[in-house]
């Protein structure tokens, strides 16, 4: 089963023992936006320094982020 954007992510956090806090403050949003990629409500809308920071974070690099191809 293919895992969408929002399922991977909560693992990857969660896998780090990290919170949607955490992760909010290094990525300069709210811990709302967070809580709504885990929550499907939206998806991510960063600079390339924050998905750089991200994937820092979560120990992973741009590649490993699923595709959201049908």
């Amino acid at each position: 089963m293919k895992l969408t954007f929002s399922q991977w992510f909560l693992i990857k956090r969660r896998s780090k023992s990290l919170s949607q806090d955490d992760i909010a403050k290094t990525l300069g949003v709210s811990k709302q936006t967070i809580s709504n990629w885990e929550r499907e409500a939206t998806v991510p809308t960063l600079t390339i320094d924050q998905f750089k920071k991200l994937c820092k974070l979560l120990e992973c690099s741009l590649d490993d982020f699923p595709s959201q191809d049908p």
